[in-house]
């Protein structure tokens, strides 16, 4: 069964999103922009969530919650090409 994520299934109270596309992506409009993952924009989160999730038959909040833990780290911030990054958080997560 595929996940389909919503805003309310983020972790708002700890992560702040927006829900809109910011300045910064103005510029990268097209095949750029789908390369690249905004982490402070809510809907990209959960469009690289969902992916991430129904790729690996993950279905549980908990699954997510990790996933959006990893994406969210420290070690990831600098990162935002979506190929390195679903990578890297599947490494983290232990789900290569």
């Amino acid at each position: 069964m595929a996940v389909t994520l919503k805003r309310s299934n983020l972790q708002t109270d700890v992560y702040t999103y927006t829900w809109t596309r910011d300045d910064g992506d103005s510029p990268f409009a097209g095949l750029e922009d789908r390369r690249q993952v905004d982490k402070d924009e809510g809907y990209e989160v959960l469009y690289f969530l969902e992916k991430l999730l129904n790729k690996h038959g993950k279905t549980s909040v908990a699954d997510l919650h990790a996933a959006e833990n990893a994406l969210q780290t420290k070690e990831l911030s600098q990162i935002t090409d979506r190929t390195t990054l679903l990578s890297r958080v599947e490494r983290i997560l232990s789900w290569s």
